[in-house]
């Protein structure tokens, strides 16, 4: 900071008049025996490098302080956007994390979809061999759950329903860096059922699993069998073997299933509503175990609608598909702003000091020729007394007065 001006020559033409006059108890007569205007009038040059080495000091000295100045609002300006982009960067994050889901429902749906696509095979397998390929369907229906159940709460738009009300999953997340978010409702590409009874029990199905359990009311506690032997178990059954459709009404939903709790008892009849949620199919004993042509028809009709149903789902991710893209780039485009605004700084940091630096410069080299003129000046006076004092009159005065 300070090289800009120790850099300038320092150069000396005269004197001023009135310095180093010479000692107390100085004469004219001992000034003129000194042979010169030098010990009359004192050393002109270097009292103007005195001169200008001071000005040069202060000169300096302005120049650091209106650098530090300049310095010191840059790091002002360059907090606040720091600030700014901090902020920024974890609002991105989070619309990052929202993207995940949107692209792990994508890729669920499309796994969801494939499996459908495979339980026609399975539906049509079942004329020939029908332990295997049933077996197989119910395969499918569980792995199509858990496709839906792969993800967390936070970034899962196809499953984690309410599982009394079946509302969708909602991911929440900022998107500015004051109060402003988005909430994404998510939709259910797995298949879930529940059977409430005339009497108020609710059986439910266990998403993934092959269990039906029955529960005293909608979000009760588990009911318990009491077996022939006298042990308590849970009122439980498998839906791959315990499970037999009496009759189903499509329009009103009504439904009678008989329930086997253990296989060597009588089956509990159970008649009430049927609730499906989600893409719709259901495991193989709605189908009555494909046992006829018009069940597996049934279940062809119902593979249909579950992909009617799954391609809706798709349009819900990508709705929020484009929610959560207008996001990123309100998010991108703050960030490469305050990455413009950082630049500018830096450069405006620049051109101030780079100003500063230039008019110091220009202030000391103006400063400096004023204090040459007046040295030549003064030279010139000097160069006149010198003649005078060296003429027959001028020593004749000095020689009486002495």
């Amino acid at each position: 900071m300070v090289g800009i001006l120790s850099s300038l020559p320092i150069t000396g033409t005269g004197s001023a008049l009135q310095a180093n006059a010479g000692s107390a108890g100085a004469s004219i007569l001992q000034a003129s025996q000194a042979n010169g205007t030098t010990a009359l009038l004192g050393d002109i040059g270097s009292t103007t490098k005195s001169l200008i080495t001071q000005v040069k000091a202060n000169a300096n000295q302005r120049l650091v302080d209106q650098q530090q100045e300049i310095e010191e609002q840059t790091r002002l300006r360059q907090s606040t956007i720091e600030l700014q982009n901090d902020r920024w960067i974890s609002v991105k994050a989070q619309v990052n994390n929202a993207q995940v889901a949107v692209d792990s429902g994508r890729e669920s749906i499309q796994e969801v979809a494939n499996s459908l696509l495979l339980l026609r095979g399975s539906v049509a397998g079942t004329a020939e061999d029908s332990e295997f390929y049933l077996g197989q369907f119910n395969d499918f229906i569980n792995k199509i759950n858990n496709e839906a159940e792969s993800a967390g709460n936070q970034f899962n738009l196809v499953g984690n329903i309410n599982p009394i009300d079946f509302t969708p999953n909602q991911i929440e997340y900022r998107n500015n860096t004051g109060i402003g978010s988005t909430s994404l409702t998510g939709t259910y590409i797995g298949t879930h059922f529940r059977i409430t009874g005339d009497d108020g029990t609710v059986w439910e199905g266990e998403p993934g699993t092959d269990t039906l359990q029955a529960y005293s009311s909608l979000g009760g506690p588990e009911l318990k069998y009491t077996t022939e032997d006298d042990v308590e178990i849970n009122r439980a059954t498998s839906t791959r073997n315990g499970l037999n459709l009496v009759s189903y009404d499509a329009e009103t939903r009504a439904i009678t299933v008989e329930v086997t709790v253990v296989p060597t008892e009588d089956p509990i009849t159970v008649t009430g509503t049927l609730e499906r949620t989600g893409i719709g199919i259901m495991q193989s004993w709605f189908y009555n175990d494909m046992a006829t042509e018009d069940d597996r028809k049934a279940a062809f009709d119902d593979i249909i609608r579950a992909e009617v149903n799954l391609t809706s789902a798709g349009a819900e991710v990508e709705k929020s598909a484009a929610i959560v893209s207008i996001d990123q780039r309100r998010a991108n485009q703050a960030l490469d702003d305050l990455t413009a605004q950082s630049s500018q700084v830096r450069t405006d940091e620049f051109d101030k000091l780079e100003e500063v630096r230039i008019k110091a410069a220009q202030q000391f080299l103006a400063m400096q020729a004023n204090l040459d003129n007046l040295s030549r000046e003064q030279e010139n006076y000097l160069n006149a007394f010198s003649g005078f004092i060296r003429g027959p009159f001028a020593q004749a005065m000095l020689d009486i007065n002495a």
